[in-house]
């Protein structure tokens, strides 16, 4: 059996998103529970410092044992074993599972040294601008739409806390670059349920692609049951993609 990793819900650099509604709770709330599924470990949330007491508040209120901290004294700290894993999960892919969670981080007992993170491929047509004017169009096979989690593995984790490089694990796309330039990087194809939010209006169409997954799911005889709480949120109908890139996390050159 794999040793559980170490574990980080990122929150910090994000503003408000991560407390942004989703099936009546935080954004966030739904990626701690599934960290906690997936590992018997306790799991480290890192936070902006004005948002330290509400959170410390809300994970007491859960009962879930957590350890919250503000982003700039996490790594200060040296609360990491250099000898385990370090899995890096984003609180924007909310709904990503505790299953795949688990088997991301399985593939780096078959590649000893090699760090892992997921993706969604781009569908959008990405242009190339210069001087203010269209000028090609990116091969849509090369880019990647960068997802969570990452997984550090120990051998890379314990040179970066020797040499005190911390990681940049609040921009995906800061940390792949990262990872690259400290050896090998493998990119796992990602379920659509990991898709990153970047604004509200993507929570919404997230929530929304939720509910008619659920009702998909749902037996013959188990139709019109609601089966989670539902939001009060309005639905706009042109909500952008949820996998849409922000600064840093995607589309990223493969």
């Amino acid at each position: 059996m794999t040793t559980p990793p170490q574990t980080v819900l990122v929150l910090g650099d994000r503003g408000t998103l991560p407390f942004e509604a989703l099936h009546g709770e935080p954004l966030y709330v739904h990626g701690l529970r599934a960290l906690v599924e997936a590992f018997p470990v306790e799991a480290t949330i890192t936070v902006d410092e004005d948002h330290l007491t509400r959170v410390r508040s809300e994970v007491d209120d859960m009962g879930i044992g957590a350890r919250v901290v503000t982003s700039s004294r996490w790594w200060d700290e040296r609360a990491l074993l250099a000898t385990h894993d370090l899995l890096v999960h984003d609180a924007l892919c909310p709904l990503t599972t505790a299953q795949f969670l688990r088997d991301v981080h399985e593939r780096v007992a078959g590649r000893p040294g090699c760090s892992i993170m997921s993706f969604r491929p781009v569908t959008d047509t990405t242009k190339t601008v210069v001087a203010e004017q269209i000028s090609g169009t990116f091969d849509r096979q090369r880019l990647a739409a960068l997802m969570s989690p990452a997984v550090v593995p120990a051998s890379l984790l314990a040179g970066a806390i020797s040499a005190n490089r911390m990681p940049p694990f609040s921009d995906f796309g800061e940390l792949a670059t990262w990872l690259r330039g400290m050896g090998d990087l493998e990119l796992v194809p990602a379920p659509s349920s990991a898709l990153r939010v970047d604004d509200s209006s993507a929570v919404n169409l997230l929530e929304c692609l939720d509910d008619v997954g659920r009702r998909v799911r749902v037996g013959p005889g188990e139709r019109g049951r609601v089966t989670r709480g539902q939001s009060s949120r309005p639905r706009g109908p042109s909500a952008p993609s949820p996998g849409a890139a922000r600064p840093g996390t995607g589309p990223r050159e493969t």
